[in-house]
């Protein structure tokens, strides 16, 4: 109460899994996709480089994975070299060869199961190879060998390459995708088997490079599709016992009733807080911000990652995912040409906001409104940079719980009323008492000041 705070979370803060959830999917031609490999294997010599430092009992934090490093902005020539080395000795062997012509033919949507079962095949190989230049770069000692009978793995992506025109033929796109939903759930339980049997020895880092790299990887890609974004959550009632018990310390805490403003475009909340970066660090403003009602609905946006990478300078972007070694240019790069860059800039962001303003109908009781926002200048990486403040002239009350207890109600009461003298605003302050009524069977706020 006495800071006046409002905290905007992180989606990893919320308590809903689905929170902002997005159906990435990819459909790429021969140039996209090679590009997508070596970025591949660019963040997977990065995560090598980690764990060569890493104990073995530490779990490498998925939130690391690079997925911004590119050739171009590696830190010295030497780290370039290796790092060329790396993508040299992949895609040098047969199995990326199989691999990229299996992606650069199949000319329809790739969903995030098949594509992470594509990658789990080649992993333990690639993780192999890159492990080995490593070693001839003296930067790890001779062990035994990480890599897969590559041989096999081959002919089950050409085979794969050869059958998969039939199977939609037969089954059509969404058949092949379910298909593909199910090997994913059987490579799971596979993997968690294996791990379950080797639980002696898979110390946590193994487990992380080993197992789960591919599935961070492909989730980590959406940072380069949208900037990240915080959340502050309100609700339009007060009335629900569950939400008291579980947002306000099983009723012990309290309810702050806020003020909205109507404006043209709906509701909006005046809060202070980071705008960007001054002469003193990070500056604050007053700001009118948008507070929009949550949907409660079953669907997911279905959002196609090449033409939606969004966090990237034009040139880089350009460079490192629509060009050739020979400077050829994906016709998939229209977007970024000069007649076409506003239009898509509209649509990119009017897919921003609306997955962030919908939750599955299990939570429609709480009737919630948020305030959504980007983190486009990386000013909210911080508590600082994502805390708010707001003014008492916005605050018209507080709802005190079943059980806050009385000297928690009195310490309140004069941590507000020493406030209330800068108050402008012509409506009375209000304190309100949470009563349970036997005859609606809900609860209800009684105002007593």
């Amino acid at each position: 109460m006495g800071r006046q705070t409002v905290y905007f979370a992180p989606p990893e803060h919320l308590n809903d899994p689905m929170e902002g959830l997005r159906q990435i999917y990819w459909h790429g031609d021969r140039i996209t996709w090679r590009n997508l490999l070596r970025h591949y294997v660019i963040c997977l010599q990065n995560r090598l480089f980690q764990a060569l430092s890493t104990d073995d009992s530490e779990r490498l934090d998925p939130q690391t994975i690079s997925v911004f490093q590119t050739l171009d902005n590696l830190p010295t020539p030497e780290a370039r070299s290796l790092c060329e080395a790396c993508i040299a000795a992949v895609e040098a062997g047969e199995l990326h060869t199989a691999l990229l012509d299996l992606l650069a033919c199949a000319d329809r949507d790739i969903g995030f199961s098949e594509l992470q079962l594509l990658l789990r095949t080649v992993h333990i190989d690639w993780l192999g190879t890159v492990y080995g230049v490593f070693v001839e770069h003296g930067l790890a000692q001779q062990g035994q060998p990480v890599s897969a009978e590559s041989s096999s793995l081959v002919d089950v992506l050409r085979k794969f390459q050869h059958l998969m025109p039939q199977v939609r033929e037969q089954v059509s796109d969404d058949g092949v995708e379910i298909i593909h939903n199910i090997r994913q759930i059987m490579s799971d339980q596979t993997t968690l088997l294996a791990a379950y049997q080797h639980a002696d020895v898979l110390q946590p880092k193994r487990a992380s490079l080993f197992f789960e790299f591919t599935t961070e990887y492909l989730t980590n890609l959406m940072k380069l599709v949208y900037p990240p974004w915080y959340v502050a959550c309100f609700s339009g009632r007060h009335d629900n016992a569950a939400m008291w018990s579980y947002y306000a310390d099983n009723h012990r805490g309290c309810c702050l009733v806020f003020r909205a403003d109507d404006t043209e475009t709906g509701r909006s909340l005046l809060l202070n807080g980071p705008t960007g970066y001054g002469s003193d660090g990070i500056s604050r403003s007053v700001q009118n911000l948008p507070l929009e009602p949550v949907r409660y609905t079953a669907g997911e946006q279905r959002i196609e990652f090449f033409t939606n990478i969004g966090r990237l300078p034009l040139a880089p972007l350009a460079r490192n995912w629509f060009q050739d070694n020979h400077g050829r240019t994906s016709p998939l790069a229209q977007h970024l040409n000069e007649d076409r860059q506003e239009a898509w800039g509209n649509a990119y962001w009017e897919n921003f906001t609306p997955p962030l303003l919908r939750k599955l109908p299990d939570w429609q009781h709480e009737k919630e409104l948020r305030i959504v926002l980007s983190d486009i200048l990386n000013i909210r990486g911080t508590d600082e940079g994502r805390t708010f403040t707001y003014d008492y002239n916005t605050l018209d009350g507080i709802i005190f719980g079943i059980n806050t207890n009385l000297s928690d109600k009195v310490r309140i009461m004069h941590i507000v009323n020493a406030k209330l003298a800068s108050r402008s605003v012509p409506e009375p302050f209000k304190f309100y008492q949470a009563r349970y009524n036997a005859r609606t069977e809900r609860i209800e706020a009684h105002h007593f000041i």
